[in-house]
C-alpha cells in the first residue's frame, strides 16, 4: 500500500475515493496513485530500496527527525525511516530548484 501525502498536512476527508487523515491517505491502485502524483501529491511506495537509515539506531533517527523539525518518537522504525526519506525527498528537490534558479539568474 502506498502512502499519499497532501500538501495540506491537516486535511481530513475523502479525495478521489481515498480517505485522508492528517494529510495522509493510502492506496494500491495504480490509476489513483498516478492521478494524485499528477496533481501535486507526494507518493511514497511501501516497497523501498536500501537506505542510509537502515543501519541507524532508533534514538539516532528520532534525534535526526527532531533536528529536521518533526517528531519521530512513537513511530515504528520502518515508518520513521519512510518519514526521513520523504523529508529528504521534499527538501532536496527544493534545494535543487533553488540552485537551478540561482544558476539561471547568473
Amino acid at each position: 500500500m502506498a502512502k499519499i501525502y497532501s500538501n495540506n498536512k491537516q486535511y481530513n476527508g475523502i479525495s478521489a475515493s481515498v480517505n485522508f487523515i492528517n494529510g495522509v491517505g493510502e492506496s494500491n491502485l495504480p490509476h489513483l496513485l498516478a492521478w494524485f502524483q499528477e496533481n501535486g501529491y507526494t507518493i511514497v511506495e511501501d516497497k523501498r530500496g536500501p537506505s542510509i537509515y537502515d543501519s541507524m539506531a532508533y534514538k539516532e533517527m528520532t534525534d535526526l527527525a527532531r533536528d529536521r523539525g518533526f517528531n519521530g518518537i512513537g513511530l515504528k522504525k520502518e515508518d520513521l525511516i519512510k518519514a526521513l526519506i520523504l523529508w529528504d525527498k521534499e527538501h532536496i528537490e527544493k534545494a535543487e530548484e533553488t540552485e537551478t534558479e540561482a544558476e539561471m539568474e547568473e
